[in-house]
């Protein structure tokens, strides 16, 4: 357990000095911002009827634009850019000759990741509160600071949200690892925001299969599709952890036999 905290605290330490740090809480900001911007720009027509919490159009607003398509490719460029400190400067041969296993540096990577992608949703949540209050204070009208927002349905959304997003990280590790080229997953999960789109507009009961959609199947469930729930977790958040774990053994098998470090 030692050895393993300190692997990760020396991923930690690695990307200090990278713009994955930045990545994480420029893109935790974003959205709240981006939603404030539009609630300032338009605050009459949002102001809320008689005894309607006004946080309820604020938290619809931010996490549907979480989940359309800024999610999935947040997690996408934070995987790249984390892989890419390697890929960039050359260090595998460095670090294969440290005594490490393989599979304990590969493990190291992978949960320093999801630490960060963990980090993310944990800013998220008081920029969206920051943000609401702040909106509040310029238009009193909209009577953000006279509510409460509803902080157990944000924190459950941000666990689901990270739930969803599970197949997308096992996905694009291991791209990440087969392609030095970040453009080239990138690229991927370009043409993979573009398909699910398309399914979600041909109301494709087969969306249910596709990871790029599930972010946004947990904001807005596709009501043309029939899903199923296991425990608190719909399917596609089952097939989420299952894409999670099937593609983390792929790329685990790859990093210990085939991976090249030149």
């Amino acid at each position: 357990m030692k050895n393993v905290l300190k692997g990760i605290s020396t991923e930690f330490i690695k990307s200090k000095n990278t713009f994955v740090s930045w990545l994480v809480i420029l893109g935790a900001a974003f959205i709240p911002l981006f939603v404030s911007f539009g609630f300032l720009i338009k605050w009459e027509q949002l102001i809320p009827e008689q005894g309607k919490n006004p946080w309820d159009d604020f938290t619809e607003m931010s996490w549907r634009g979480m989940g359309f398509l800024y999610t999935p490719f947040f997690v996408v460029l934070l995987i790249s850019l984390f892989l890419n400190i390697e890929h960039k400067s050359n260090t595998w041969k460095h670090i294969f000759t440290l005594p490490i296993s393989k599979g304990t540096i590969y493990f190291n990577k992978l949960i320093t990741l999801l630490i960060f992608i963990v980090f993310f949703y944990m800013l998220y949540v008081p920029f969206w509160v920051g943000c609401g209050f702040f909106v509040g204070m310029i238009k009193p009208a909209l009577q953000l600071t006279k509510n409460t927002p509803d902080y157990v349905s944000m924190i459950n959304l941000c666990f689901h949200s990270f739930i969803a997003s599970l197949g997308i990280v096992g996905i694009h590790f291991w791209l990440s690892l087969r392609f030095k080229n970040m453009i080239i997953p990138i690229a991927i999960a370009v043409l993979g925001g573009i398909i699910w789109v398309a399914l979600y507009q041909g109301r494709a009961e087969q969306i249910i299969y596709f990871p790029y959609a599930y972010n946004y199947s947990t904001i807005n469930p596709p009501n043309w599709v029939s899903s199923k729930m296991f425990g608190i977790f719909p399917q596609h958040e089952i097939f989420s952890i299952a894409y999670f774990v099937i593609f983390t053994i792929l790329s685990y098998r790859y990093f210990k036999t085939d991976f090249k470090d030149n």
